[in-house]
């Protein structure tokens, strides 16, 4: 089954109709649709109602992977120290210029 066919219910809201056209044409420019736009919006709003452990637990699945990828060693707690004193660093001089 595509995408498509998993979308069977349709909501319907109310708009002026000036807003509707400006919509539309905006999201034409982009290269999409009102519907296309409602569906990003709704997903978004899904995602952050999720755990945030559960979005934690997403991102830190995402890390590994690319870690993977790259074949890396696991960080130490050494190199993250190291890393955080190293932008704290840069950061102050930053401060300073």
């Amino acid at each position: 089954m595509s995408a498509a066919d998993a979308m069977t219910d349709v909501i319907r809201i109310r708009i002026e109709p000036e807003k509707k056209t400006a919509l539309a044409e905006l999201y034409r420019s982009r290269g999409t649709n009102l519907s296309q736009a409602a569906r990003d919006f709704f997903d978004t709003e899904l995602e952050s109602a999720e755990s945030p452990l559960d979005r934690f637990d997403a991102i830190m699945a995402a890390a590994d992977e690319k870690l993977d990828a790259y074949e890396a060693p696991e960080p130490t707690i050494e190199d993250i120290v190291a890393y955080v004193e190293k932008v704290r660093e840069v950061r102050s001089r930053d401060l300073v210029a």
